[in-house]
C-alpha cells in the first residue's frame, strides 16, 4: 500500500510538473509524451477502463476538429493531436491517481510553499545572488538553457525577472504560483470541513499573498466570502467592511497592483488601436487582460459555435507585432466557442461531488475559477485539465474524512 501512495504522488507531481512551464524541460514535448506513457502503462496494468465521458469527448472532439479542419483556412493537425494527447494524459493520471489527488495536490502546494520562502527571502535580501543561485543548473549546461536572462529555475524555485519582488514558487511566475496554491486552499477546506484555523491553510494564504498577485488576492476574498457565509461567522461578517477598507487603502498605494489595474482599465475601448498601433518597441507585444479579451471576444462573435481550435493564425493579429493573449477566459472562448460552458460545467460537477455537507453559495468557489482563467491562458495545462476529469474518482457518497 505504502509503494502505490509513494507511486500515485509522483504521478501527481509529474502532473504539476507539466504545468510548470517553469524550465525547459517542463516545456518540453517529450517531457509530457513521457509522462503520458508511464500513465498509460500503469492505467492498463491496474486493469482501469476508460469511461463513457471521454469516450464522448474524444468523438466530439473528433468532430469540431474535422468541422474546422474543412472550413478554416489553417488548420494544424500536429497541434490538435498534441492538445488531445494533453486531455488524454490528464485523465488517465487522474484515473490512476484516484480522488487522493486532492490530498496530494493540497501538499504539493504546502510543501512547495515552505520550499520557497527561503529562496524569496534571498530574493528580496540580494536579487542577483538568488537569480544566479537558482538558475546555476541552466546557467551550466547549454541542453538546460532557455530564457536565462529572463528566468532562473531549479525545478522547486522560479525567480521571473517581471516579478522581482514576488513570490513564483515552482511556477513560471508569481500568478501561475498564485493560481495553484488557491486552487490547494479550496481542497484543503473541503478536506477539514471548512477548519480556517489550520497550519496548512496558514502557509497556503502566506504563499499567496507573497506572489502579490492581483487574481489571488481576488480569489483569496472570495475564498473568505464562502466560508464567512457558511460559518454564520456574525462577528468575523460584521468586521469583513473595515477588512474591506483597509484592504482597499493598501492596494490603492500598492505600485505592484494599483498600476496594473489603472493599465488593464485604459485599454477599455482601444480595441482599433491594439490592431493599427505601428511604434511597438519589439515585434511582440502582450495585449493584458482587457486587450486580450477585447480581441478574444471579437474572434469569438465571429466563430461562436465551435470557435477557431488550436490554430492561432486564423485568430485576429495586428499587421505590425505578434499580438500575445494573456486572459484564458477569452481564449477558452475563441478556442472551443461556446464549448467553454462544457469547461466550466466540469469544474462544477466536481465542486459539488466535494460539497459533501452541502455548503451554500457554491456558486463562489466556481467564481474564483473562472478569475483564475481570466487571468491566465491555461487552456494547454495538464492540471488544469485534469480538474475536468476529477468527478470521475469522487465517489457520489464519498466522505472527504478518508483522504486527510
Amino acid at each position: 500500500m505504502k509503494i502505490l501512495i509513494s507511486r500515485n504522488f509522483i504521478l501527481t507531481l509529474l502532473l504539476v510538473y507539466n504545468s510548470t512551464y517553469s524550465s525547459i524541460i517542463a516545456f518540453s514535448y517529450y517531457t509530457l509524451i513521457f509522462s503520458l506513457i508511464i500513465s498509460i502503462f500503469i492505467f492498463l496494468k491496474n486493469g482501469l477502463k476508460i469511461d463513457s465521458l471521454f469516450y464522448k469527448f474524444t468523438i466530439l472532439f473528433l468532430f469540431v476538429s474535422i468541422y474546422l479542419f474543412i472550413t478554416l483556412p489553417y488548420f494544424d493537425v500536429l497541434l490538435t493531436g498534441y492538445n488531445y494527447l494533453k486531455f488524454l494524459y490528464a485523465y488517465l493520471s487522474i484515473k490512476v491517481i484516484g480522488y487522493n489527488f486532492i490530498k496530494y495536490i493540497v501538499n504539493i502546494a504546502y510543501y512547495g510553499s515552505i520550499i520557497s520562502f527561503p529562496f524569496y527571502i534571498l530574493q528580496l535580501l540580494n536579487y542577483d545572488l538568488a537569480f544566479n543561485l537558482v538558475g546555476f543548473f541552466q546557467n551550466s549546461f547549454d541542453f538546460l538553457s532557455w530564457r536565462n536572462d529572463q528566468m532562473a529555475n531549479n525545478i522547486i524555485f522560479t525567480i521571473n525577472s517581471d516579478g522581482a519582488l514576488r513570490n513564483s514558487g515552482f511556477m513560471w511566475e508569481p500568478k501561475g504560483f498564485a493560481n495553484f496554491v488557491t486552487i490547494a486552499i479550496i481542497f484543503r477546506l473541503f478536506m477539514n470541513n471548512l477548519v480556517l484555523y489550520d497550519k496548512k491553510i496558514l502557509v497556503l494564504v502566506l504563499a499567496v499573498i507573497s506572489t502579490f498577485s492581483t487574481t489571488g488576492i481576488l480569489v483569496l476574498f472570495l475564498i473568505l466570502t464562502f466560508y464567512f457565509i457558511n460559518k454564520k461567522a456574525i462577528v468575523l461578517l460584521s468586521i469583513f467592511p473595515i477588512f474591506l477598507i483597509i484592504s482597499y487603502s493598501l492596494f490603492i498605494n500598492s505600485e505592484i497592483l494599483y498600476k496594473k489595474i489603472l493599465y488593464e482599465i485604459s485599454l477599455e475601448n482601444e480595441y482599433k488601436m491594439l490592431l493599427d498601433k505601428k511604434d511597438y518597441e519589439s515585434d511582440v507585444y502582450s495585449l493584458g487582460r482587457t486587450g486580450s479579451l477585447l480581441v478574444d471576444f471579437n474572434d469569438f462573435l465571429k466563430k461562436p459555435i465551435f470557435g477557431y481550435g488550436f490554430t492561432r493564425e486564423n485568430r485576429t493579429q495586428s499587421a505590425y507585432v505578434k499580438l500575445v493573449r494573456v486572459n484564458g477566459f477569452s481564449d477558452l472562448l475563441a478556442v472551443y466557442g461556446l464549448g467553454i460552458f462544457l469547461f466550466f460545467y466540469r469544474y462544477y460537477v466536481f465542486l459539488k461531488l466535494l460539497n459533501t455537507k452541502k455548503y451554500k453559495f457554491l456558486s463562489i468557489l466556481l467564481i474564483s475559477i473562472i478569475c483564475i482563467y481570466f487571468a491566465s491562458t491555461l487552456t494547454g495545462h495538464p492540471f488544469w485539465t485534469s480538474l475536468l476529469f476529477l468527478s470521475l474518482v469522487i465517489p457520489h457518497k464519498h466522505n472527504l474524512k478518508a483522504i486527510k
